[in-house]
């Protein structure tokens, strides 16, 4: 009998703890640098990449526009990509990996524009340390 009476005061207790408010986390509403921010006019349009060692994994997704030439009723597009402002190569897919990038601090610019490099004014630049 008397476990009984422990048990269901702790049980009180533990249900008096369940009702005081709980706090609002801190979070700091931070956005992204200019760099890193993508020039776009289409809002579902993303450029993300990731390092993974000397390698750069690059997504592009463009709803507006087909790389490989696939769909026939968007515009056919390119990307031309910049590494230290200088041209590192042209890419005619949405994902690409650029390896062997030397060790250091490079600027990269991502560029899609039209098959006769003219621009659709869609970019991103941003560094990245290998």
């Amino acid at each position: 009998m008397r476990g009984l009476i422990c048990l269901i005061l702790l049980f009180l207790i533990v249900l008096s703890g369940c009702r005081q408010t709980i706090p609002k986390p801190e979070s700091y509403n931070a956005e992204a640098s200019e760099n890193d921010k993508v020039v776009q006019s289409n809002p579902k349009t993303t450029i993300k990449h990731v390092i993974q060692g000397s390698d750069l994994f690059v997504e592009c997704m463009v709803p507006s526009i087909s790389f490989s030439g696939m769909n026939k009723n968007v515009e056919r597009g390119k990307i031309k990509v910049y590494v230290d402002g200088a041209l590192h190569g042209e890419y005619y897919t949405a994902a690409f990996v650029m390896k062997g990038l030397s060790k250091g601090v490079h600027h990269i610019k991502i560029e899609v524009v039209k098959l006769n490099n003219k621009s659709h004014g869609l970019s991103k630049e941003f560094y990245v340390t290998i």
